[in-house]
């Protein structure tokens, strides 16, 4: 079956007007979604980079790669305000709800909640859809993000492998890598 999906203006005039306020034409601009929270723990998922990791990632990529700007989109508060003082003004993101430790579909914080989660991610997916290149692990924000963009984007993948099927080990594999590397071996890339 095909079928056909229409994004409501709404979001589209949302996306735009944020774009256009926050970038010039002549930037360049690296689009990143740096999952973190669930994706630590979520079965046969892509393993996130550590923050380390990632800061280094976008360094080498701003400098081989010449981007001027970069437009965040993760839910963890804390990736968010350490990408904010390094990166400085360079670090644009759009004002979604993020946490910190608590996962946000386990509470409900202000009113309608989930449909503002949902309503925020669609406008930062359109916003990816504009950037000039975009760096991540898998998700369906990325693969959305690349199928509305209109031009070809850059494409700066990174991959650490998958966390267990088994749901006891993949609520703890990600932090056991972290912090006993010489057991459960090291959160690095994986080059395809």
């Amino acid at each position: 079956y095909f079928f056909k999906l229409k994004i409501k203006k709404k979001f589209i005039e949302k996306a735009n007007i944020f774009f256009k306020s926050n970038f010039k034409k002549n930037d360049k601009i690296l689009g990143i979604h740096f999952r973190g929270s669930t994706y630590k723990t979520a079965r046969s998922h892509p393993f996130p980079p550590t923050l380390e990791i990632m800061i280094n990632k976008i360094e080498k990529l701003i400098i081989n790669e010449n981007y001027n700007k970069i437009m965040l989109v993760t839910e963890e508060l804390e990736y968010l305000e350490k990408l904010k003082k390094k990166f400085k003004e360079k670090c644009i993101f759009y004002p979604s709800y993020r946490m910190r430790k608590i996962d946000a579909f386990k509470i409900y914080p202000r009113k309608k909640h989930r449909y503002k989660l949902g309503a925020e991610i669609l406008v930062e997916t359109l916003i990816l859809s504009k950037c000039h290149g975009l760096t991540y692990i898998n998700s369906n924000v990325i693969s959305a993000a690349k199928l509305l963009s209109k031009f070809d984007q850059k494409d700066h993948k990174i991959f650490f492998g998958y966390n267990s099927r088994n749901k006891y080990i993949a609520r703890w594999l990600w932090y056991l890598k972290l912090f006993f590397p010489f057991i459960f071996g090291k959160i690095k890339e994986i080059k395809k």
